[in-house]
């Protein structure tokens, strides 16, 4: 197994998160929780700042948050919460040209619209990634938003350690309340307070303005009194993650195939 780090960031959001789902129209949803996608580029936003890298695309119009994917410092991304999260809806000025024709975009009056715009309110999130770097690790502790510009965070304490300190390869169960894929389970419950949802992946072509690469994911609902953990029955394909997090235990199901 090479030297992988574990990484928990616990973030406050002081304003709604929104990621919304790719080929919508205005009135886009919102994933319910940010996909790792997402999650990825708000690290690499704190990373690029830090070192002073201000690109905002590379030149083949990809992310530069693609990079950390590319040369294998981010591994794998996931988010949770302990608590329960609700879905709102607000009335937005929205920019619409991505929406129209490109023979409306010279028309002025057809730059923005009102729409209703869904948006995901939750007091506390946190954040999983494996990453090849205990320096990349650091930059964690810099991240101030997740998704648009709007969704600021501020980072609350940032765990790490070494993956080979904390995975059980052997551990057939776990109760979770991070996300997971599909792909990875043999079973889980209940089923009446997680849905599955198809979330990008961490694939060079969702970082270019598209998403053509998705997976299924098991996430947390909505508008649930009490938050319930799934309880998850792995198949071969996964692994369990523990953290001791104040005396708290984290468990956390990833995919085998991202720690070799």
């Amino acid at each position: 197994m090479p030297e992988l780090y574990t990484v928990i960031v616990e973030v406050t959001p002081y304003n709604f998160l929104s990621v919304y789902t790719p080929y919508s129209s205005t009135s886009a949803n919102a994933y319910f929780l940010p996909p790792p996608t997402t999650l990825v580029g708000a690290l690499a936003y704190a990373y690029r700042k830090s070192v002073g890298d201000f690109r905002e695309l590379r030149d083949d119009g990809a992310s530069p948050a693609v990079e950390l994917v590319e040369q294998g410092l981010v591994r794998y991304a996931v988010a949770g919460v302990g608590e329960p999260f609700t879905i709102v809806s607000t009335i937005e000025r929205v920019y619409q040209h991505p929406y129209l024709r490109k023979q409306h975009w010279k028309r002025e009056e057809m730059t923005y619209t009102v729409a209703v715009r869904h948006q995901v309110l939750v007091r506390k999130l946190y954040i999983l990634f494996i990453v090849a770097s205990d320096i990349l690790a650091r930059y964690s502790y810099a991240m101030t938003r997740i998704g648009r510009k709007e969704s600021l965070v501020s980072v609350d304490r940032v765990f790490v350690a070494p993956v080979k300190e904390l995975v059980d390869l052997s551990k057939k169960r776990c109760d979770t309340f991070f996300y997971f894929p599909l792909s990875i389970a043999k079973d889980y419950d209940p089923k009446d307070m997680w849905v599955e949802v198809e979330m990008p992946t961490l694939a060079k072509e969702n970082f270019i303005k598209k998403t053509v690469s998705t997976e299924r994911f098991v996430v947390p609902k909505p508008f649930t009194p009490i938050l319930t953990k799934a309880t998850v029955e792995l198949n071969a394909n996964g692994a369990v993650l523990s953290v001791n997090l104040d005396d708290k235990l984290l468990e956390v199901p990833v995919p085998r195939k991202v720690l070799m």
